[in-house]
């Protein structure tokens, strides 16, 4: 007899266990913002705080509803198609966190754009569309709690759909926004500023790619992969490669500053390394002083060697 399990919930389970260990460094990464990043505002402090502690009820869950599947359910073939109730709430967790997330790099766009209205309300549209469209999905998930129901309707296959596909659109936006402004700017900037332009544009295209993708990916596995939760492992990755991105940009802003203003290290012959200054230019100050002596203050004819009528004379006949 062959095992139900293993094609409707075996790669959920790798996947689920490949999100936990990304939730190992959200919560390395969010140790490390909290130590490194003491005097930031309180509205960003607050914000990744929010995105761990959503983080953690979602791993806490993921936890539960794979626990209900394999081993309380363990041998129970019907168990299996039934929605567990627990993944409404990482459905839930999920679109709390791209709120979150998302929410951060539309401000974000919107400062870089010099405060374009129209650039942040497009962003936000699709960005509460997609926590909207989340809601709905776990609402539909409890209205239609059989997987093979859910799977066949089609409110569920529009929000499911639709929710992630805003997702990647999102990501998709906030990576070529991020593109277009921080290119229009660089010909005004100082060299040092390009450089780290640069380097903020890689961290974004590639953050944006590898979010995107997963979405992509998600619905596309939604809507092919009919007698599989392989879809519902990738949404709990994705979840935490969001979360990820988000404390990472936080973290990686001292990093890309000081790569600006630190010196050069070069290899030398010896195998070492040799430090090259940067270049800092030096300000000399040149003073002409001019002492006017009286006739008075001269010796006399016969004390030409006497040094007692000049200033520090004492001193020099001390000496002598």
């Amino acid at each position: 007899m062959a095992n139900p399990a293993e094609p409707l919930i075996g790669g959920l389970l790798i996947e689920v266990f490949f999100a936990f260990i990304l939730y190992g460094v959200t919560c390395l990464q969010t140790f490390m913002y909290f130590q490194k990043y003491s005097g930031d505002s309180s509205t960003l402090k607050a914000l990744a705080a929010a995105v761990w502690l959503l983080e953690t009820v979602h791993t806490g869950f993921c936890m539960q509803f794979v626990y209900a599947y394999l081993v309380a359910g363990f041998g129970d073939s019907a168990n299996m198609m039934n929605i567990n109730w627990g993944i409404g709430i990482t459905v839930l967790s999920s679109a709390g966190v791209s709120l979150c997330v998302q929410g951060y790099y539309t401000w974000r766009i919107w400062i870089i754009s010099g405060k374009s209205v129209a650039s942040a309300v497009i962003i936000g549209f699709f960005l509460f569309l997609r926590v909207a469209l989340g809601i709905a999905s776990t609402v539909f998930s409890y209205i239609y709690p059989q997987w093979d129901v859910f799977r066949h309707t089609t409110e569920s296959l529009v929000t499911v759909s639709g929710g992630i596909g805003c997702a990647a659109l999102v990501d998709l936006l906030v990576a070529c926004m991020l593109i277009f402004y921080l290119k229009r700017g660089r010909h005004v900037w100082h060299k040092e500023s390009n450089t780290m332009v640069n380097r903020i544009l890689l961290y974004s295209v590639n953050t944006g790619a590898i979010t995107g993708t997963t979405s992509l990916l998600c619905v596309i596995l939604f809507a092919v992969k009919k007698t599989s939760l392989v879809f519902l492992g990738l949404v709990t990755v994705q979840t935490k490669l969001l979360a990820n991105s988000l404390l990472g940009s936080l973290n990686a802003r001292s990093h890309i500053r000081s790569k600006g203003s630190k010196p050069v290290y070069a290899s030398s012959s010896s195998g070492g390394f040799r430090i090259r200054s940067p270049r800092v230019p030096v300000q000399v100050e040149v003073y002409q002083q001019t002492d006017v002596l009286n006739h008075s203050d001269l010796p006399s004819g016969n004390d030409e060697y006497n040094m007692k009528g000049l200033k520090g004379g004492e001193h020099l006949d001390a000496e002598v």
